[in-house]
């Protein structure tokens, strides 16, 4: 079979015997594949760019339909060295591969959330928030689910500009006119739907200086979460690690800083 070439993003390695590794790669092209890389150890080997977790780049191989792909050369590869060295930042890069592998099929081909996944491990290597882009892509992963909540406007009247609240009943935002339709809406602060309908419309690759302080930030952590628990329903280990670690950060809860 002729080699192709195509960029990549590793998603996670793996060892297997001991000299070589199984890498997943989610590719441009052709989705997510499994690539078997042989003594991988051997300091040589110019295949060792896609030994770590979070490389971009391009790449030359044998993509095959089932089974084990094969590479034969790393391209222009983009080595995640903030991510690597910062703990924090290295498990909000885990968080959202995983949430990518979660909701893809193998094989599956999306450009749009390749470049976006691809923008946002970018975002992370020029130190920007990693907590603020695991939102946003989060956020904007939401439809790969299967869910569509209207989170720009009201869903009754299309006001987007006012104070909203979020209704699980209705799948989107309520403006005050209208949160008489649901008495059990959750109750968001107008500063949290304000970040949760801006974050959900951000386009990574333009993502500024933002800046928000621990009161906004646990306040979003908690709308997303609400969120995927009911539309989603899924738990990573790696969500429960950066649980973990913020509490180990700041165990006292920080004074709320900054705004965007």
């Amino acid at each position: 079979m002729q080699a192709e070439e195509f960029a990549g993003i590793i998603l996670f390695t793996r060892k297997h015997r001991e000299k070589d590794m199984l890498v997943k790669i989610f590719t441009r092209e052709y989705g997510k594949r499994m690539f078997f890389l042989r003594n991988i150890q051997r300091a040589k080997n110019p295949l060792r760019p896609a030994a770590f977790a979070f490389v971009r780049g391009h790449f030359i191989g044998q993509v095959n339909a089932s089974g084990l792909s094969f590479l034969n050369d790393v391209r222009d590869s983009l080595f995640p060295r903030l991510t690597t060295a910062d703990i924090s930042v290295n498990a909000y890069a885990s968080y959202m591969t995983g949430l990518l592998d979660a909701a893809l099929e193998d094989g599956e081909v999306n450009a749009i959330l390749f470049d976006s996944l691809w923008q946002a491990l970018g975002q992370l290597e020029a130190s920007k928030d990693p907590a603020v882009v695991a939102n946003i892509f989060e956020l904007q992963l939401l439809p790969q689910f299967g869910v569509v909540p209207n989170l720009k406007a009201c869903v009754f009247c299309g006001q987007a500009d006012t104070v909203l609240d979020y209704s699980m009943k209705y799948a989107g935002f309520l403006c005050q006119k209208h949160f008489d339709k649901d008495p059990r809406r959750l109750h968001w602060t107008p500063r949290t739907a304000y970040l949760v309908q801006h974050l959900s419309q951000v386009n990574l690759s333009r993502l500024g200086s933002v800046s928000l302080g621990e009161a906004n930030k646990r306040a979003l952590r908690s709308a997303i979460d609400d969120l995927y628990e009911e539309y989603v329903g899924i738990h990573l280990k790696s969500r429960s690690f950066i649980d973990q670690l913020e509490k180990m950060i700041n165990p006292l809860d920080g004074e709320e800083g900054n705004r965007v």
